[in-house]
């Protein structure tokens, strides 16, 4: 197996103190090249799978957060959803997003700020590679629940480590009793196919 170089390695371990917007904004002409052929990238996949085996209705508003350069935008056109926004904190990401012509709506949002009021509710919610070091943190989780319908579905794709580290399970848990959504399951995948990167798929429901 390799070992992370390059930006990826900066977003690798909990040592690595970065500013997300300049990283990705740096980042976002090499991005896809990167992560998929350099490391067999496989967690929007995952995710999407997943997603169009719960998900059936393919008109519902669908937000995806940290859609970067719209690996995961592209895969939900391809499975026949028509109605898909994306937010990112590095208008580079953006600009790729765009060009992929899978999102109806692209917006610059730091989701570690407290969300902004009238910002627009979805049905359901996407975000894949946006919680670790570095990037989205805890806080944030409250930011995405937000931003969801009651009865609204979550899907959250995060690097194992600071899952573990950073004790996701303890505030998960706690929104659940504080009522704010519940869990229908934690999955464990490796989601880079020539790179030891076990992952977390946490799926909710907004209450």
């Amino acid at each position: 197996m390799k070992k992370p170089f390059g930006k990826l390695s900066k977003v690798s371990g909990k040592n690595h103190a970065v500013d997300p917007k300049k990283l990705y904004d740096n980042w976002a002409n090499e991005y896809e090249e990167e992560l998929i052929n350099c490391y067999g990238y496989i967690a929007h996949e995952i995710t999407t799978n997943k997603f169009n085996a719960i998900i059936a209705n393919k008109n519902i508003q669908i937000m995806d957060v940290g859609c970067g350069t719209g690996l995961v935008g592209k895969e939900l056109k391809k499975l026949g959803y028509l109605n898909i926004d994306g937010c990112d904190i590095s208008p580079k990401m953006l600009e790729e997003a765009k060009k992929t012509n899978a999102y109806q709506g692209l917006i610059e949002l730091d989701l570690n700020q407290e969300i902004i009021n009238g910002l627009k509710r979805y049905d359901a919610l996407i975000s894949v590679g946006c919680f670790g070091y570095g990037s989205l943190n805890i806080k944030s989780l409250l930011n995405l629940i937000k931003l969801v319908n009651t009865n609204g579905v979550i899907f959250i794709f995060m690097n194992a480590q600071p899952f573990i580290s950073e004790n996701y399970q303890k505030y998960i848990s706690l929104f659940v009793k504080k009522g704010l959504w519940k869990i229908n399951s934690i999955s464990e995948y490796n989601y880079m196919n020539e790179l030891k990167r076990p992952g977390k798929l946490i799926i909710g429901i907004k209450k």
